[in-house]
């Protein structure tokens, strides 16, 4: 909202807005340096790709030679058109002319149509050509090559997604001249593919990204009130930081509504009508996802935002209404399928949306 709002969260965080992540983004410049592969995944919105693009910018400025192509999975249905996509943005990004573009098809990719809109079949051989096409092209040029492949859990959506994920597993391993970045934004598709079922163990190193502290998210919100005439102190910044639990996108979007709503000082008052903002909002989006859950799987929601971790216990099947312990395994798994809460490993059940927890908590079941 430039021009109206000092923060910054619809987009590619950039420059003083760019908080909190030094760690992550020199993980990340360490790891593309060493020609080795990072993945970086979690909740929505967490600054996945702020990182990327903030340690590949920072790369470029210290003159560190690499070529970028970036593929977005997000509307890709099967490994045809994953390997078709990646072979065009390939070509579009090292062909200058139509003879060039020509040359490297008919050298390195053969008699492949590059076509996702025909939707066919290809042969063993073929797919052979296209997963291997990336690092010939690197080759050809003699270039560090980073691809940077964005929604990757999408890959689960392909007509046989273990094969597809097995292939570009195995086309990991031979690759000399290309490292890759993957990004992810469902964290529990994510973690079954990478922690379930162990894909490329080894072969990528995942850059894990926390919320930032309370500490310098309030000198920043402070900063940002003060660099624009109006003043927030710390205490205030820290309700905010606090209401959203330390959700960068939250805070970064409850503060511009607070930063909008004060006229000279903000106020815990404010806060909370800047909260009730922020819900109307997104409000479509809570009622949605609500709308699409089961009365079940409603009574589990409710029994974790109760405390409850041991849900098989006579009295809590009674109380919740969870009928049986197999009816709440069954449960657990359509809330993880539908990205609504993690069972971690530490049997700690974390929400992937923290707006949704609380106004589940505050409004849903008031």
């Amino acid at each position: 909202m430039d021009g109206i709002s000092p923060f910054e969260y619809n987009r590619i965080v950039t420059a003083e807005h760019f908080i909190g992540r030094d760690k992550e983004v020199s993980k990340l410049k360490t790891l593309i340096k060493s020609k080795k592969n990072a993945l970086l995944y979690g909740p929505p919105k967490i600054g996945k790709r702020s990182i990327v693009f903030n340690a590949l910018t920072e790369l470029q400025r210290e003159n560190v030679a690499i070529e970028i192509c970036t593929i977005d999975i997000f509307n890709i249905r099967s490994l045809e058109g994953f390997l078709i996509k990646l072979a065009t943005v390939v070509l579009d990004h090292f062909a200058e002319t139509e003879q060039e573009k020509e040359y490297l098809s008919r050298t390195y990719i053969k008699d492949i149509e590059l076509d996702t809109s025909k939707g066919y079949l290809l042969p063993e051989r073929q797919v052979k050509h296209l997963l291997e096409f990336p690092e010939c092209v690197a080759e050809e040029y003699k270039v560090h090559l980073i691809i940077y492949m964005q929604q990757f859990q999408d890959i689960l959506l392909f007509d046989k997604p273990l094969k597809a994920i097995s292939l570009i597993e195995q086309a990991f391993t031979k690759t000399r001249n290309i490292n890759f970045i993957i990004v992810g934004d469902k964290r529990n598709a994510m973690d079954s593919i990478f922690v379930e079922k162990q894909f490329f163990r080894n072969l990528v190193t995942n850059i894990n990204i926390k919320n930032i502290s309370k500490k310098v998210f309030c000198e920043y919100i402070t900063e940002r009130f003060a660099a624009w005439g109006k003043f927030a102190g710390t205490k205030e910044a820290g309700e905010i930081y606090d209401a959203m639990e330390g959700d960068p996108w939250y805070i970064q979007h409850l503060a511009e509504i607070c930063f909008l709503l004060t006229r000279d000082k903000l106020t815990s008052d404010i806060v909370e009508r800047g909260l009730q903002h922020l819900i109307s909002i997104h409000d479509y989006e809570l009622h949605n996802t609500v709308y699409g859950l089961s009365t079940h799987q409603i009574h589990l929601i409710k029994a974790i935002l109760d405390g409850v971790r041991k849900f098989s216990k006579t009295d809590i099947l009674e109380k919740y209404h969870l009928n049986s312990s197999a009816n709440v395994n069954r449960l657990k798994e359509a809330l993880t399928k539908k990205e609504i809460v993690t069972f971690t490993n530490k049997n700690l059940i974390e929400f992937n949306d923290t707006l949704l927890k609380m106004w589940l908590k505050k409004y849903f079941f008031s």
